[in-house]
């Protein structure tokens, strides 16, 4: 079978086909010195999970020398400014890690018959990259347009695009698998073998009705997790699991089911508004969501404690978990400029559904090789005129079986009654419940085939050679700019990824891709 065949492929040190869905940057230490290495997750054509973990990348960005400017005088003035001067957070560069190449390449504006010389400033991980960059915007800042530096290469944040668009790697789907089909029937590439888990949970305050459960109050609980675990094209659930009690104690079930099955999407409706800020705040109460994380994690070396997982794998707003108004943002807002303000931990992300400037706040826990959808944000995406907004809505819009019918009040008297032990159709009305709660989760893979989303966002994330997160959660110019940037690359045309600030005045020219 598949798995023979790629036991003696690996041994013979073969190429063998892989998927790719998600990625994680990372570092590792060579000699004491923290390196860049990119992790992609994925999974070979028998279904197998794997990881793919790139070391050596070159990690640089560029600078343009001057016209008529000596190369070791501009240099030094280079390497005086990194050594000397600070970023905005008060870090200076060790220039013993520092190393510089001299090329030659295209600006990006204007006509240029020859190319022009750049110094590549090399440094051992993004980090350091990133200071060094930060001092010479602070740099740029202070003096006028003519004594500027002029980067490129120079993307900040994320590195893993401009990895991705230099060498070439995709980052959402197969490897160039046509040279393997003699050794792979092409049976095992057509379906697609990655795994989609979809999630609801139903949740009660002991207060009563009327009470909005929020996490941070200790009478609301979660009562019930539901899943369903798919083929990513398949609307049939492979596995439904349905979970009660589930803040009782400490449950293993919920992230054991995540482990065994070890999802390449998860999907839920509105679940970045509500249920993903739920479970982390109660689990950061519980002093439990460091554990959570480990079990669910694709990376088995990933150890990390409550703290960094709030800092690095939450995204959750501009507020810190557990303060006051965390969970009274408005999601359904007018985009307005924020100012910029360090705060612990990444904010959620405001996904753009249309031109009237609105856009749909999401907040999630990211796991490495599992890749959160939010289908309600994803149907606004393709429906941005669309003036209802609920699960029921899209439902009946294209077709598809409507969701159960049970009213809030119902469902929390059964919960309460339950928890009681009043009634004698307990069971029988938890059974309803659940039914409900599942329905609800299967509906978002229903909805996910129907309208073809994530086999779309693939087929954009590869063009561009970004992620299939990338394509969920940012706007078209993350995209339009890799895409451009990649074509760029191969014809040595080397440009800035920085927002200009100079306003385009008089005639120009612009620089037109050959196709040779």
């Amino acid at each position: 079978g598949s798995t023979s065949t790629l036991k003696v492929e690996i041994a013979n040190h073969r190429d063998i086909p892989f998927v790719s869905y998600d990625i994680e940057e990372a570092k590792e230490n060579v000699n004491k010195i923290p390196h860049y290495v990119l992790r992609i997750y994925g999974h070979l054509v028998n279904g197998q999970k794997a990881v793919v973990t790139i070391t050596g990348i070159k990690v640089f960005f560029d600078i343009r020398v001057p016209e008529n400017a000596s190369i070791p005088k501009f240099w030094s003035k280079i390497k005086h400014l990194l050594a000397t001067e600070k970023d905005s957070q008060g870090n200076r560069v060790n220039m013993n890690l520092i190393r510089r190449e001299c090329i030659k390449a295209y600006p990006i504006r204007g006509y240029h018959a020859e190319k022009k010389s750049y110094l590549r400033i090399i440094a051992p991980n993004k980090d350091i990259r990133f200071t060094a960059l930060d001092i010479i915007s602070n740099y740029n800042s202070k003096v006028d347009q003519e004594n500027r530096i002029e980067t490129a290469s120079d993307d900040t944040g994320t590195y893993y695009r401009k990895v991705a668009r230099e060498y070439r790697i995709p980052l959402s789907g197969w490897v160039d698998f046509g040279p393997l089909y003699k050794i792979y029937p092409s049976s095992l590439f057509s379906r697609d073998r990655a795994l989609v888990l979809t999630w609801d949970i139903e949740t009660y305050d002991s207060r009563g009705l009327g009470n909005v459960p929020q996490a941070e109050n200790d009478t609301a609980q979660v009562f019930m997790i539901c899943m369903t675990v798919h083929w990513k094209d398949d609307p049939k659930p492979l596995e439904q699991i349905r979970l009660v009690d589930v803040e009782t104690a400490p449950d293993p079930r919920i992230c054991s089911m995540l482990e065994i099955f070890a999802p390449d999407i998860q999907l839920g409706f509105n679940d970045s508004g509500y249920d993903w800020p739920f479970i982390v705040e109660k689990a950061t109460k519980l002093k439990v969501l460091d554990w959570m994380v480990q079990q669910m994690s694709a990376n088995l070396h990933k150890t990390a404690n409550i703290q960094s997982i709030l800092i690095w794998n939450y995204f959750s707003g501009t507020e810190k978990p557990l303060s006051s108004g965390f969970f009274h943002r408005d999601q359904w807002a007018k985009k307005t400029d924020r100012n910029f303000r360090r705060t612990e931990g990444r904010e959620s992300i405001n996904i753009k559904f249309g031109t009237n400037n609105l856009n749909f706040e999401s907040s999630f826990l990211k796991l490495p090789g599992c890749v959160p959808i939010d289908v309600c944000a994803s149907l606004l995406q393709l429906f941005p005129r669309s003036e209802r907004r609920s699960l029921k809505y899209f439902l009946e819009d294209c077709g598809l079986d409507s969701k159960a019918d049970l009213p809030i009040s119902k469902l929390w008297k059964y919960y309460s009654e339950a928890r009681g032990r009043i009634s004698d159709s307990s069971t029988e009305n938890m059974h309803e419940i659940a039914n409900y709660c599942t329905i609800d989760a299967l509906r978002c893979q229903e909805l996910a085939v129907r309208h073809n989303i994530i086999n779309d966002y693939r087929e954009v994330a590869s063009i561009a050679y970004i992620t299939l997160f990338d394509t969920h959660y940012y706007a078209i110019r993350t995209k339009v700019s890799n895409l451009l940037g990649a074509e760029a690359w191969t014809q040595d045309i080397l440009f800035s990824m920085k927002t200009s600030d100079q306003k385009a005045s008089g005639s120009f020219r612009e620089h037109m891709f050959s196709r040779q």
